[in-house]
């Protein structure tokens, strides 16, 4: 007799069986996968990363705007009209 896809087969009751013993064995503590040790929700709540963080920001600020006055500082040396007295200095290589 050949294989039709569409024909029904009856349906496999030892998988059915084993899933169901298994499922009524097995505690919920067992279904449940443990609890890590550490997690970043934990890490990212505690009460000392709000200094941290605000630490951080300000750094973070300081060091843009040093940057920005010292780029302004460079750039308007750099463009500076240069008197017609005074002769440039010239590089040596």
């Amino acid at each position: 007799m050949p294989m039709n896809p569409a024909t029904p087969r009856p349906p496999k009751k030892f998988l059915h069986a084993f899933v169901a013993a298994a499922l009524v064995w097995a505690s919920p503590a067992q279904c449940t996968p443990a609890r890590p040790a550490w997690s970043w929700a934990d890490l990212w709540s505690d009460p000392g990363m709000d200094l941290f963080l605000l630490w951080l920001t300000a750094i973070f600020w300081l060091v843009t705007h040093v940057w920005t006055l010292l780029v302004v500082w460079a750039e308007a040396r750099a463009t500076r009209v240069r008197e017609p007295g005074i002769e440039a200095e010239e590089e040596s290589a």
